[in-house]
């Protein structure tokens, strides 16, 4: 048995279109399919399955520096917690 759909519509900035379209085809994902998802994620989560806060300055700064190491290709990665945790006791000192 089929059930019942109905259309949604949106308007989304062009840029925010083009950015979304090429990370859901990456994953295979239609617009369609992620609308799904993200209906079911709101329903399964009873409310938006995600943070809605807004980021103080002090954490805006540190994503961006965080994206800029990244870029950089500076980035301290660790292969586990456990040397995460060993490091950054090792730098509190």
């Amino acid at each position: 048995m089929m059930t019942k759909q109905e259309m949604v519509r949106a308007r989304v900035e062009a840029a925010t279109k083009k950015k979304a379209e090429t990370i859901l085809k990456r994953l295979g994902l239609s617009h369609s399919a992620f609308i799904n998802m993200s209906y079911h994620a709101v329903i399964e989560m009873g409310g938006i399955p995600f943070s809605t806060r807004i980021l103080n300055a002090e954490t805006k700064a540190a994503i961006a520096e965080g994206r800029h190491e990244h870029e950089r290709g500076t980035l301290t990665s660790y292969a586990s917690t456990a040397k995460l945790i060993k490091d950054a006791l090792s730098e509190s000192d």
